[in-house]
């Protein structure tokens, strides 16, 4: 699981802000040259947390309901010194460590044609769920608004969200809610085992045009 415990390590060793910092020390441009249009495609915080919250044990319990863990030095601390005793889930922890070694590799990172996608992708209502955003973008009628998200998705080759033509009622249902717009991850349907292999799959096809 050393691959986890690293990216847990780079989560806390990240302190820094603005530009100049983020081009050297941020993973997405470091992986594209200092690209600040750069961003991470499949947040790996979040397929954590999900595996987290499914294994569920009294001691995550004690952390869950606090803001911004992901920010927390000394949750993040005990999380990498006890990895195994959160995930009790062998099977899991065995995909989310392959995951995660796809995810800080080339494959994880997308050019964004606008920086403040960045945020946008981030924040509500998609909280980096990426088929919600697709659909989204090809939700209009303009047609060159369309086409024009229809080239940036073969040239950023994240055409494997689709099943089959690029369009918004083409994208695949990656975590078991039927629909792009649908990912809380309290819901009942939501499967996190899914979530995970479909994650992988994505970053594995991707890894393909990176080499």
């Amino acid at each position: 699981m050393e691959t986890i415990k690293t990216h847990i390590q780079y989560w806390i060793d990240y302190k820094g802000s603005g530009d100049e910092y983020r081009r050297t020390h941020d993973l997405d441009c470091i992986l594209t040259g200092g690209n600040l249009y750069a961003d991470t495609l499949i947040s790996l915080w979040l397929p954590l947390r999900y595996v987290l919250n499914y294994c569920n044990i009294t001691q995550w319990e004690h952390h869950r309901r606090k803001k911004d863990l992901k920010n927390n030095d000394d949750f993040l601390h005990t999380l990498k010194d006890n990895i195994q005793t959160f995930i009790t889930d062998k099977q899991l922890l065995g995909k989310l460590e392959e995951l995660f070694v796809l995810g800080r590799t080339r494959s994880n990172v997308i050019i964004l044609p606008y920086r403040w996608w960045n945020n946008m992708r981030g924040g509500y209502p998609y909280w980096e769920y990426f088929p919600h955003f697709l659909y989204d973008l090809l939700n209009t009628e303009d047609e060159s608004f369309f086409k024009t998200m229809q080239e940036w998705i073969m040239r950023e080759h994240v055409h494997m969200f689709f099943d089959g033509e690029i369009n918004k009622d083409k994208i695949k249902d990656l975590c078991g809610m039927q629909n792009p717009w649908s990912h809380y991850p309290g819901d009942k349907q939501f499967d996190v085992h899914k979530l995970i292999d479909n994650y992988i799959s994505i970053l594995t096809q991707r890894s393909n045009y990176y080499q």
